[in-house]
Formats: structure tokens, C-alpha cells, sequence
């Protein structure tokens, strides 16, 4: 028995009718007659009154055609959903994420992959870039999104979305708040709100390195494990901190001012990380989606 013998007998239990069935199913009559007497004699019963005006079905051919149609539709059913999921569409896509991520990149490309894949169900998950790593290595997560890039690993594979600059957060009362740009080397007396040096990579030893280059190692007011959490104590004055363009556009309003460094610039650079193994659709989908969006991102490298 073939899935042709199921189609050939619904279309001619639903007809009741030879010719019109066989118009049906682009087929000449004989063939179809062969057919369903083919299906008979597999099944070992009679399934139609062939003496009757029109075609009748019998009590097991009653039967037949109802499990008939619930085979075909789960048959069709089955190859629109493997297709569905060959192509990225549909399944489970977990995100792991640093919290500034969600200021300039994220949002777009999870939004832009939504649109294109709104059966895919998207677990997002904020953590710090050196979680993103380990959370790959463990699969936890399909994706990452680090700032500052992972340290080389075997195994995982990543690539620049995104690199913006840094701006000076500073309290609205700082003498240079109200500068068009500032060198970095003129906060060298300001106490600095910062994330945790370690594990790295730690967007801190960006800040660090790019201090130590402007002649001074900058003194820790408070260590933060986040981003509004910093924005809060630079508005209460605690201390100063670099943060990305993005994020500064999206804090305006809240005690602090964000004035741009000059040169030499100081930039974030935001990547998306995963399992170089990784070739699932739903993977290389989004993949394929930051790349565009990288091409048209406001900062780019």
C-alpha cells in the first residue's frame, strides 16, 4: 500500500464518481479503477458498491475514508513542518545576551528574525560575556551576543555586528558635563563605576586599556554587575564611566550627561558568537539576519 492508493480512494470517496474522480486526480479511469481494486485486494474487503448509481461506499469503506483523510493530512501535515524546520522556521532558538546589546543590534535582529520566523519560539537570556561562553560550551544557548568579542576557542565561531564608540557618562554637575567632547585623559581624577574585571572578557579591560593609553589607570568608585545599575550611581554622583553611544542615547534624562571623546576613539564592539558545529537552519537564519543588519547598522567598523 503507497500513500498514491490513500489519495486515489478519498478523491473517489469523496466523488462517488469514476470519471469525475479520475478529472480529479489527472489520471484516465482505468488506472484508477486498477488502483482501488489494487487497495481491496491488499486490505483483503470490499470498499465500494460498484452496482449502484452512484458509487456507494461500503461500511469498511466508510471507515477507510475517515482514516484515510486523518493519514494524509498528518502525512502533509508532517512535510510542511520538516520543511518548516529544514528552512529555520520553526522550533527552539535560545539568546544569550549582554545587557548592552539591548541598547543598539538586539533588538533589531531579533525583531527583523521574529518577522521572518514567527514560529521559531526565542528564549532570550541576559548574562555577562564570559557566561556567553560557557553557556555555549554547555548548550545552553544557540547564539550569544558578547561585548566585549570572547577569547578565541576552539570549537566556537564569532563575528563583529557591531562596533560603536564610547561616550563619557558623567553626572549632570561634573565640571565637563557641559562639553561638546572631552579627552579621556581629563577624567583621570574621577573615580570610575565599572563592571567586574573578571572573568573575562570583561568590557573593564577595555575601559582600562584605553585609560592606561590616555596615561592613567582609573580608580574604582563601585564595581556593577549592570548597566542601569552604573547609570543610577553616576547620577548620584559616585563616580564616572565610559559607555556605548547606544546605550547613552537610550539613558537620556536621568541626572547624567554623555559627552563624546575625542580622538583617539574609543569604541564597544558588540559580537554574535555560536557552535562552530552549529549548522541549524534556525541558527543560520538569524546569522544571516545580523549580517544585513550589519551592513545597514549606524556604526560600523
Amino acid at each position: 500500500m503507497e500513500l498514491r492508493h490513500l489519495r486515489y480512494f478519498v478523491a473517489l470517496g469523496e466523488e462517488l464518481n469514476f470519471t469525475r474522480a479520475a478529472e480529479r486526480l489527472h489520471i484516465a479511469q482505468p488506472p484508477l479503477s486498477q488502483q482501488i481494486r489494487q487497495l481491496e485486494d491488499e486490505l483483503g474487503v470490499t470498499l465500494l458498491q460498484r452496482n449502484s448509481r452512484p458509487v456507494r461506499l461500503t461500511e469498511a469503506g466508510e471507515l477507510f475514508l475517515a482514516r484515510a483523510r486523518a493519514l494524509l493530512a498528518s502525512f502533509e501535515s508532517a512535510v510542511a513542518d520538516t520543511r518548516r524546520v529544514g528552512r529555520g522556521h520553526t522550533g527552539k532558538l535560545a539568546i544569550g545576551f549582554v545587557g548592552s546589546a539591548m541598547f543598539a543590534g538586539l533588538p533589531d535582529i531579533v525583531g527583523a528574525y521574529r518577522d521572518a520566523c514567527p514560529d521559531v519560539e526565542l528564549v532570550l537570556d541576559e548574562m555577562l560575556a564570559a557566561e556567553i561562553a560557557e553557556a555555549l560550551r554547555r548548550r545552553r544557548i544557540d547564539v550569544g551576543f558578547a561585548r566585549p568579542a570572547l577569547l578565541p576557542e576552539a570549537g566556537l565561531a564569532q563575528r563583529l555586528i557591531l562596533d560603536e564608540p564610547y561616550v563619557a557618562a558623567l553626572p549632570r554637575a561634573h565640571p565637563l558635563a557641559a562639553r561638546g567632547d572631552i579627552a579621556l585623559a581629563e577624567l583621570m581624577d574621577d573615580a570610575f563605576v565599572l563592571y567586574p574585571a573578571q572573568p573575562e572578557p570583561s568590557v573593564t579591560s577595555l575601559i582600562v586599556a584605553a585609560c592606561q593609553a590616555a596615561g592613567f589607570t582609573p580608580r574604582l568608585a563601585q564595581e556593577v554587575l549592570h548597566l542601569q545599575t552604573a547609570i543610577g550611581l553616576i547620577a548620584a554622583s559616585v563616580g564616572v564611566s565610559l559607555v556605548p553611544e547606544g546605550a547613552a542615547r537610550a539613558q537620556t534624562g536621568r541626572g547624567v550627561a554623555y559627552v563624546r571623546l575625542a580622538a583617539p576613539m574609543v569604541t564597544a564592539p558588540l559580537t554574535i558568537a555560536w557552535r562552530e558545529e552549529d549548522v541549524s537552519p534556525a541558527v543560520q537564519r538569524l546569522l544571516d539576519i545580523a549580517q544585513r543588519w550589519r551592513e545597514i547598522a549606524p556604526f560600523r567598523n
